[in-house]
């Protein structure tokens, strides 16, 4: 407004129209472990699908957890000894055990195959969470290429109360690994078999997105009394609560940046703003001339927690 034309007005009267409200909030800004790895919902716990898994040879050892297991062929022969669970081991926060069986694990169509398996500890699913997605890679020690044959799914596994644990029930067969000629038999009859887990922690960086249209009460007044008069730079109506957040006012009688010396300013300020949040307004602006009634309008659009007009 310019000077001449607001030295005769004495109320300031602001309203709301067709306020459109975006929040985009981010909460939980932790840092994922170092064991963070991409994470794939709704993977199936066991799968034996070849589609979903890649096998390749790799120099570089596990990076988790390996068994040296002597006498390999005695054990998988050993009466009433179907499997083998190593000690319990940590990655990513939580505890695991690597399972083996020499001959296969018979309940998951594996007999006659080297099956392995890793089983999160229960314990520490009690608290939250209650499940964990891992990536999981499994290996067999080839002594003649000094590489190790691997197993890696393309989907993380989820690991649960219900479902503790997830393996290939099918790699080499039991014969092929038990004859030295293959080279994974090997220094008086061991294998060494290892695995990789990589657990994400429970995502915890998430955004809220929210759309508001309808509101209530759309219209807020402030009435600044003996305007011409006033000598501060700038003045802060009460908050006023509209779309399920506070603003306030915050009127420049000498007008601020550009307008400073030549008009007033006025602009709609969103109350308890944090720094991540973003605001699309949409309002109305309207100042009341009491003489003739030619009121001065204007309509703001902006993505802001300060919108001037």
């Amino acid at each position: 407004l310019r000077r001449r034309e607001r030295q005769t007005m004495n109320v300031l009267v602001c309203f709301f129209c067709f306020i459109f409200v975006f929040q985009f909030m981010k909460l939980g800004t932790s840092q994922l472990s170092k064991t963070s790895s991409i994470t794939v919902i709704n993977s199936p716990t066991t799968s034996d699908r070849l589609s979903d898994r890649r096998e390749y040879l790799r120099e570089r050892p596990p990076s988790t957890y390996r068994l040296k297991m002597a006498s390999f062929t005695k054990l998988a022969n050993s009466p009433n000894t179907e499997k083998y669970e190593s000690r319990r081991f940590a990655s990513g926060g939580y505890n695991w055990t690597f399972i083996v069986y020499p001959k296969g694990n018979k309940n998951e169509q594996g007999a006659g195959q080297v099956s392995l398996y890793v089983q999160i500890d229960n314990t520490t699913l009690l608290n939250s969470p209650k499940e964990v997605y891992a990536e999981v890679k499994f290996f067999i020690y080839n002594q003649k290429q000094d590489k190790y044959l691997t197993y890696q799914e393309t989907d993380a596994k989820r690991f649960s109360l219900f479902k503790p644990y997830w393996g290939q029930p099918r790699t080499k067969s039991y014969y092929e690994i038990a004859n030295p000629g293959a080279a994974y038999l090997f220094d008086n009859g061991q294998v060494l078999p290892g695995v990789d887990v990589l657990a994400t922690e429970t995502f915890n960086k998430w955004e809220v997105f929210s759309f508001t249209e309808k509101f209530h009460n759309r219209f807020y007044t402030w009435t600044i009394l003996n305007f011409s008069s006033l000598e501060e730079d700038s003045y802060v109506s009460d908050e006023f609560p509209i779309g399920g957040r506070n603003w306030a006012l915050n009127v420049y009688p000498n007008g601020d940046g550009e307008g400073q010396g030549n008009s007033l300013s006025l602009y709609v300020v969103a109350a308890d703003v944090e720094s991540y949040d973003k605001i699309y307004l949409r309002a109305k602006l309207r100042v009341l001339n009491q003489t003739d009634s030619k009121h001065v309008e204007k309509q703001i659009e902006n993505w802001s927690d300060r919108t001037n007009s």
